[in-house]
């Protein structure tokens, strides 16, 4: 029997405490994944990162089913990946960025936070921003520094869809 969406978090990124049991190599302690509560065999699921573009992972393959709610409380809810201001200075080895910096955040497969610093590059042309593939480990501790933005993204399909869809974490 299915377990009841209402008895598991919610779905979203998280790091795992312990390896998930029957797929231990698969789904390590220590590791990044993508949650879902609910699945077609109404079993919730979790899916392996594949690979990371522009500093965000992205979660492909075939999701692993599990049973019971046990393993499921052992996960830790990681913020989004995405962008956010800082709501304080943050310090860090080598350096600081003042409080109101836009940043990126991204993760290390082993759960570990990454912050992207945006930059105003001046020899472009166009008025973008840029985050380097290059950033700064902070503790987890720091998470909480951290202030969601809204960031608005062109549609990538060329459909013509709004392009002031905004992307908020």
């Amino acid at each position: 029997m299915a377990t009841p969406k209402s008895l598991l978090p919610d779905c979203g990124l998280y790091l795992t405490t312990r390896a998930l049991p029957g797929n231990e190599e698969k789904v390590p302690a220590g590791s990044i994944i993508s949650f879902h509560n609910h699945s077609d065999s109404g079993l919730p699921t979790v899916t392996t990162p594949d690979h990371n573009i522009h500093n965000r992972w992205h979660f492909h393959g075939p999701a692993i089913p599990f049973r019971g709610t046990t393993w499921a409380d052992t996960l830790q809810k990681l913020p989004s990946e995405g962008f956010y201001t800082l709501r304080k200075e943050l310090p860090f080895d080598g350096g600081s960025w003042p409080k109101g910096t836009l940043v990126q955040l991204g993760y290390t497969q082993a759960g570990m936070p990454i912050l992207f610093v945006a930059r105003v590059r001046s020899k472009l042309d166009e008025n973008d921003l840029y985050f380097s593939d290059k950033g700064v480990g902070i503790k987890r501790e720091q998470l909480a520094t951290l202030e969601a933005v809204s960031v608005f993204q062109e549609p990538s399909d060329g459909a013509g869809h709004n392009p002031d869809h905004a992307e908020s974490h």
